[in-house]
This record gives C-alpha cells, sequence and structure tokens, in this order.
C-alpha cells in the first residue's frame, strides 16, 4: 500500500477502535476528521481506487456516528465493527490486487516512451461485421532517452481499462512520456513486439523498458480485435473478435483452429511489415523527432504466446528482422516457413517433449502440441538456434502478470519468485539481440554457460548440410 493509504487506514481504525471502546468518545470523532483529512490529500496525490472502496464507506459510516450527540447504544457499537470489517475488507483487497512496481531497467539509458495512432490505408479491417474501413493500430514505442523532468507514463490509460483493471492506471512504469530521444549511440536497432492471443502492448514492459535501457526502441503492437481492448484517439474502443477456435481448440477441429490462426499470423505479419515501414518514414523525415534515430535495417521481433508466432513468421518473410524471440508460445506452422539465416531463441517452461505424454484420447490440443514440438524440433536441427527451458515456470510468468497479485489464482504464475524469472528473461533476450543485431558475443548463450539454477540451455549450430545435434548444459535440473 502507499503512504497516504497506509495512514488513512491506521486513522480509521483507531477511531472504530476508540468508538468501540465507548470511553474516548472524542479521540474517535479527532481522528475521524483526521482520516478524512487523510483522505482528501490521498485521492489529490496518489489517486483512488477501487480496492480502497469499502474504507472509504468505513470513514463515511464514522463521520455520520461523530455527529451524533450520544456517544452510546446499539449504533456506535454496529459503526465501529463496521468500520472494522470494512477496513479490514480493504486491506485485504490492496494485498490481492496491489498498485504493483515494474521492475527497474538495467542499461545505461534512460527510458521514453511515446504511443503512436497509425493506419494502415493499404488494407482494410474484416474483423468487424460491415468493415471496410483502413486498418488501424495502436503502437507504443519504449527507446533510449535524454535524462529529462517528463511526468512517468501510466501502465495503463483509463480508456484501457475495465472496472476490475481500472487500479492499474495508478502503476507508475520506469519511462518518461514523450521524453527527448537520445542522440548519443544513435541510430538504435529496432525491435517489435507482438502480445499473446487477447493481450495488449504493454503486457510485457518489464522487458520493453529494460530493452529500451540497453539502446534498442521497441515497438509494441495493438494488434486490433485481437487484443484484449484497444483504445483510438478519438475515443472509440476495439475490443477482441478474435476466433474462439483457438481459445477452445478441443470444442472444435484441427483445421478450424489452423485457419483461423492462419488468418491471423497473415494480419499480424501484415501489421509488423506497416509499423516497421512507418518508422522507416519517420527516420527519413528531416527535422522529425525520430530523424537518423532509427536503424530499421537492423530490426529483431519477439512475441508472447501467439506473438511468438507472428515474431517468427515476420523474421522468415523480411530481410530487415535478423532475430526472433518466441516466448512459451505455440509456432502456429510459422517455424515451417523458416529457413536458414533467421535466428530464433525459443524460451519455454521447461515441459517434457508432448509426444512422450499424449493421451491415448488425442485430444485436439494435444495433438497441436505434439506436431508444433516436432516442427520446433525439425527447425532447430535444419537451421540451428536457442532453446531456454525454466524449470517452475508458467505460461504467464513471461508477462507482467506475476506482478499483478501474490495469489496464484489471479497472477498465474508458477513456482519461481518473478524477480527470478524476469531476469532470466531479460538476460537471454538481450543476449540474443545484441548478438544477431549488433554481432556482439554472449558467453550467455554458449552450452554450458548457463548461471541461473532450473534453467537449461539447448544451442543447435547454425544450418549445416548434415542434420545438427544439440549441445545442452543441464545445469539446475
Amino acid at each position: 500500500m502507499r503512504p497516504l493509504e497506509v495512514l488513512f487506514v491506521v486513522f480509521v481504525g483507531l477511531a472504530a477502535i476508540c468508538l468501540l471502546s465507548g470511553r474516548w468518545l472524542r479521540a474517535s470523532r479527532w481522528l475521524t476528521v483526521g482520516a478524512l483529512a487523510v483522505a482528501i490529500g490521498h485521492w489529490v496525490l496518489e489517486g483512488w481506487h477501487w480496492q480502497m472502496i469499502p474504507a472509504y464507506v468505513a470513514v463515511a459510516i464514522l463521520g455520520l456516528t461523530a455527529l451524533r450527540r450520544n456517544g452510546r447504544g446499539f449504533v456506535p457499537i454496529f459503526a465501529g465493527w463496521s468500520a472494522v470489517l470494512l477496513v479490514a475488507a480493504s486491506l485485504l483487497f490492496c494485498w490481492m490486487l496491489p498498485i504493483f512496481h515494474l521492475p527497474k531497467p538495467t542499461g545505461p539509458y534512460a527510458v521514453g516512451t511515446r504511443i503512436l495512432y497509425l493506419k494502415d490505408a493499404s488494407r482494410k479491417e474484416d474483423a468487424v461485421a460491415g468493415g471496410g474501413s483502413a486498418r488501424e493500430l495502436m503502437v507504443q514505442l519504449w527507446y533510449p532517452a535524454r535524462p529529462s523532468s517528463n511526468l512517468l507514463a501510466r501502465y495503463r490509460e483509463s480508456r484501457e481499462t475495465q472496472l476490475s483493471s481500472s487500479y492499474q492506471t495508478l502503476v507508475k512504469t520506469n519511462s518518461r512520456l514523450d521524453a527527448p530521444i537520445a542522440g548519443d549511440g544513435a541510430p538504435f536497432p529496432v525491435i517489435l513486439f507482438n502480445h499473446g492471443w487477447h493481450g495488449r502492448r504493454t503486457n510485457d514492459t518489464f522487458l520493453t523498458e529494460d530493452l529500451a535501457s540497453h539502446g534498442y526502441v521497441v515497438a509494441s503492437i495493438d494488434h486490433t480485435y485481437n487484443a484484449s481492448l484497444v483504445a483510438f484517439p478519438d475515443g472509440r474502443v476495439a475490443r477482441t473478435t478474435a476466433a474462439s477456435d483457438v481459445d477452445f481448440p478441443d470444442l472444435s477441429t484441427q483445421e478450424r483452429v489452423k485457419a483461423a490462426w492462419s488468418r491471423e499470423l497473415a494480419k499480424q505479419t501484415a501489421d509488423q511489415e506497416f509499423v516497421l515501414d512507418r518508422l522507416a518514414a519517420m527516420n527519413r523525415e528531416a527535422g522529425g523527432d525520430w530523424f537518423g534515430r532509427l536503424d530499421t535495417d537492423k530490426t529483431g521481433a519477439i512475441g508472447h504466446s501467439f506473438g511468438g508466432a507472428a515474431a517468427t513468421e515476420f523474421c522468415a518473410k523480411d530481410s530487415r528482422v535478423r532475430g526472433a524471440v518466441n516466448l512459451d508460445g505455440w509456432f502456429f506452422e510459422a517455424i515451417q516457413v523458416r529457413g536458414a539465416n533467421q535466428p530464433l531463441l525459443y524460451i519455454d517452461t521447461a515441459t517434457a517433449d508432448p509426444a512422450s505424454f499424449l493421451l491415448p484420447t488425442k485430444s485436439v490440443s494435444a495433438a497441436l502440441d505434439v506436431s508444433d514440438f516436432a516442427d520446433l524440433k525439425t527447425s532447430m536441427s535444419k537451421f540451428g538456434g536457442y532453446r531456454v527451458s525454466v524449470n517452475g515456470a508458467a505460461h504467464q510468468d513471461f508477462t507482467d502478470q506475476p506482478l499483478v497479485s501474490p495469489l496464484r489464482l489471479l497472477s498465474h504464475r508458477g513456482a519461481l519468485p518473478a524477480d527470478e524469472l524476469e531476469k532470466v528473461a531479460r538476460a537471454y533476450v538481450l543476449a540474443f539481440f545484441d548478438r544477431t543485431i549488433r554481432g556482439k558475443d554472449s558467453a550467455l548463450l554458449h552450452a554450458g554457460s548457463t548461471p541461473y539454477a532450473g534453467v537449461t540451455l539447448e544451442v543447435w549450430p547454425a544450418a549445416t548440410k548434415r542434420e545438427a545435434v544439440p549441445q545442452t548444459d543441464m545445469r539446475g535440473r
């Protein structure tokens, strides 16, 4: 909890205890006045959020009770116990869903962020009935910045949230909004980030901020109508219409699932190409903020879950992309179009080969899992690559989600502490892009060099005439 919230709860709790005692009524009144004063400061300086609503109600009850001359009887007792229970509820809600803190970036640069609205007039939106309008995208850039006093950006804007997530507008990032772009080290390589199915562009802020602090410009794309919610500058909000076949494959067929993801892969690949082209155009605009700051011929692509497949496919189809990272996602056949000189890093949750535990029922999801893993092994053996497996991790651990709650039921995290997983993901992703984009070798990507307990690194040599055999470091397993 934040400082004024703690002080507010203390005042309310003490006022309720004094009221219940029946002897310190004047103290209860003054504590209630103090709680009201702290509440005003809290609302103005820190911002209110729904987890604190029970405590707000508690101080209102105490305030109404303080107006009574008679401090004895049923009403004060009822008010006192009500306030105690309401404050306890707020404490529970604030613990379950706190105003969390993003980890500090580890690189030498300060980080800036900017949100862009882009319209691709060459493509028509087909995801909604009665389409025909141009494809619209919201893109957030994280970039190396000069130190500034600009405001820290919010994790999410209010129009991008629902009631349950509205408190996340109070979460501050480590990035200064519209901060001036750094000149030292420019032009900076570009990395395109793709969210998972029903995700959104800020899902991996822990990672995008860190990459920016190390001298990369990260462009994270809200893939409209696949993203859970996209808010446009004119007030319109686009919610997901993504096919349910991918959400519930066992209620569908392999053919329908593959058709759904193929359509979405094509759309997200086109989104990435359009965004990269726009960034290249921005780099050429003399006098613009980004003039000479971007090196779009040295680009990487990364994504979580389905976004990892989109990154892999774009790498295969655009020669400007020097390498792709898939954070614990199926490849959805994108791996099949991968060729030589297209480096790949796959980070997953250290599960066994799905073929080793395929159930006799042969469910659609199990069959797709086996097929996808087989395609990955074939591609790695043929063209090379890296696989980092994290023992004890869960699918959502490769996003900001573990920070959302200490309860696994709400955070969907695995057994690893969030800070440990963040270190692993940040280190390997940075090492991979430094090597594939900047040509800087890293001992972290050599077999036998894994410094993290519970992490396994497999390295397949680059494409050769004969099938490659992976070199494996089994440290920690």
